[in-house]
């Protein structure tokens, strides 16, 4: 086990090789790269798309070996296609945001993309599906590095309602769909 001392350089070490590989990524393409690892099952890279403050508990969650034997979560996923993504308004999708996770950040420096993202899961619940799901990635500049802060579920109808939808029909039945998974 590291001591203290060990693991912060440790983190500080992969922290900067991870951001000299993304330096100048745009948000799509950290997007992209966020799925590909997923979806390629490389769950020791996929804490390095997010915020610092995310990183490590995203990191810890995935080494879990409950987790990973029960297949929670992020790791319920086989696999991961991105199919569709669209960027949105931040002051639109920031009614869809929990606030307390971005309120330190410069409204300038954020991001939300609406992304359709087709799932292969071991067993379904409200968070994945089988089939396309439905949700927003919030980006945010860390460090003049867009990082993820946040993939939180969003109510499809109103963001399709609202115009901002990509018109498909299993987008417009996601919510129904989802509906039965939730306790």
């Amino acid at each position: 086990m590291l001591n203290h001392l060990h693991f912060k350089v440790f983190l500080i070490l992969s922290l900067s090789i991870f951001t000299s590989q993304t330096e100048g990524m745009s948000a799509n393409k950290v997007i992209e790269g966020y799925f590909n690892d997923i979806n390629e099952s490389r769950w020791s890279s996929v804490h390095s798309w997010y915020v610092n403050e995310r990183a490590m508990e995203i990191k810890s969650f995935i080494e879990n070996e409950e987790n990973q034997e029960k297949k929670l979560g992020l790791l319920n996923i086989i696999e991961a296609r991105l199919v569709n993504l669209k960027e949105l308004p931040y002051d639109y999708a920031d009614n869809f945001i929990p606030n307390r996770y971005m309120e330190q950040y410069d409204n300038k420096d954020k991001k939300a993309f609406y992304a359709a993202v087709d799932y292969t899961v071991y067993h379904e619940d409200q968070y994945h599906i089988n089939g396309v799901n439905y949700f927003l990635v919030v980006l945010v500049l860390e460090d003049n590095h867009w990082r993820i802060a946040l993939t939180p579920h969003v109510p499809v109808n109103a963001i399709v309602s609202d115009g901002f939808g990509f018109g498909t029909k299993d987008e417009k039945t996601f919510d129904e769909r989802r509906q039965k998974f939730r306790d």
